[in-house]
């Protein structure tokens, strides 16, 4: 026969402790892949100054591009963003109209590319485990 036997009382404090960092665990969870996602859209956006026009990782002229990220963080998302008027337009590309000697933009999905290859979520998940942790 195997027989276990649970204290009800521990059960219910880590229950507790659980439910009270759950909140701060998401949001760590969420800070941790926002400031992920900015830092390699930004590496993506800051090329040789010498690259041609057109060139991936964006060339970094000025650095106006890339002073133009930034986060928005809640309990329940986070936004990563580029604030520039053209920063869609490097990200999705451009084909001008109305001067057919205008040069289209090509697109460089510096947020796509971020998201799908620099994205480390199992490092994110194990700090928000650690938070979890904290209220045991």
């Amino acid at each position: 026969m195997f027989r276990t036997v649970v204290d009800a009382s521990d059960t219910v404090k880590l229950l507790d402790g659980t439910a009270r960092n759950s909140r701060a665990a998401a949001r760590a969870l969420m800070r941790s892949l926002a400031i992920q996602l900015q830092r390699a859209a930004v590496k993506r956006s800051t090329g040789a100054k010498s690259a041609a026009p057109g060139a991936y990782p964006i060339p970094r002229r000025t650095g106006t591009h890339a002073r133009g990220f930034a986060i928005e963080l809640s309990d329940r998302s986070a936004i990563v963003f580029n604030a520039n008027v053209y920063a869609r337009s490097l990200h999705d590309g451009f084909r001008p109209y109305g001067n057919p000697h205008a040069k289209v933009i090509p697109a460089r999905p510096y947020f796509d590319d971020a998201m799908e290859k620099d994205l480390d979520v199992d490092a994110a998940l194990a700090i928000a485990d650690k938070v979890l942790g904290d209220s045991a």
